[in-house]
């Protein structure tokens, strides 16, 4: 082996050191132990690499990106055209702020000089070349399942349990019944009294009134009713009157039944939680607390979602 293609296999090197043991990785480490130039050169390789690292470590990914990601799983279709480019212009902003490592064209061009040469010989690839591209392409496969697996675990995706729901499916069993015709348990006016009612009967309410946004504390209520869902499970349904005719359901269930760990509080809904889901036309909000997950539906357009924000 020598000095150039020592350079080519320790530009693979990763900086963890978990290479060091490999073969291959052992004679170009012994090169560059013999080798002063080389082994400056490979302190400063090992620098840039970490000052890369670092420069995409400070890439700040944006708050709705994991909740659009966790939308997109449930099969639930891009919700925001100007929030998916506001997200373009951050990843966008925070990638041109990453500087290539210095030198980086001309280990490129020593890289194509090795793979030319490599090519040209009238004997096969064997020995270190061959066995270093097979553990090349080992490698980009362990990274790409890493990633894959790293998805899961940051996403906190939960498969293994088959007893809960996710609130999107709450939100679509609420859907069937809202877009047909179905009566009410109670009927009142005052949403204190539906509450009590729904407390009385051991199904998921808010403790009070002071449990729900703001705007909602304000209006009439309609009545409220009992929900079935899958897998014999039961939520509560309360609807209201909204600001300027129409109707408001509030669906509620118990955390127990939910698998979602990342709905936000109510002090914490903003425009990124609220989308129009174009399966029943209807637009929803969602959130938690320490008891109970909230579903709030309207029958509005798409561009009115935002109205939702009005009750927080």
């Amino acid at each position: 082996m020598d000095k150039q293609q020592a350079q080519f296999i320790l530009q693979s090197f990763r900086p963890n050191g978990a290479d060091s043991a490999d073969a291959d990785f052992q004679e170009a480490l012994q090169l560059v132990v013999a080798d002063r130039e080389l082994g400056e050169w490979f302190t400063a390789e090992r620098a840039a690499d970490a000052e890369f690292a670092d420069a995409l470590a400070g890439v700040n990914i944006p708050v709705c990106l994991r909740l659009s990601l966790l939308a997109i799983m449930r099969g639930e279709a891009a919700e925001d055209i100007q929030l998916d480019e506001g997200v373009d212009q951050v990843i966008s902003g925070a990638l041109a702020d990453v500087q290539p490592p210095e030198g980086l064209r001309d280990q490129v061009i020593a890289a194509m000089e090795v793979e030319k040469h490599h090519r040209n010989q009238v004997q096969p690839l064997r020995g270190v070349a061959r066995d270093f591209q097979k553990k090349k392409w080992i490698n980009i496969v362990a990274i790409a399942a890493a990633l894959v697996l790293g998805v899961f675990f940051a996403l906190q995706i939960d498969l293994s349990d088959k007893d809960q729901l996710t609130s999107y499916d709450v939100q679509q069993s609420a859907a069937n019944i809202l877009n047909t015709q179905f009566s009410l348990d109670v009927k009142h006016e005052d949403s204190t009294h539906l509450t009590s009612w729904l407390a009385d009967h051991h199904l998921p309410a808010p403790l009070d009134v002071e449990h729900l946004p703001p705007g909602l504390r304000k209006l009439p209520s309609i009545g409220c009713k009992r929900m079935e869902l899958p897998g014999e499970k039961e939520a509560s349904l309360i609807c209201f009157i909204a600001q300027g005719g129409g109707a408001l359901h509030l669906i509620v269930v118990s955390n127990q039944w939910v698998s979602d760990m990342d709905l936000p509080s109510i002090e914490e809904v903003t425009l990124s939680n609220c989308y129009h889901c174009p399966k029943t036309s209807w637009n929803v909000v969602r959130w938690r607390d320490a008891t109970n997950s909230y579903i709030l539906m309207s029958k509005h357009q798409a561009d009115r979602k935002q109205e939702l924000l009005g009750y927080f």
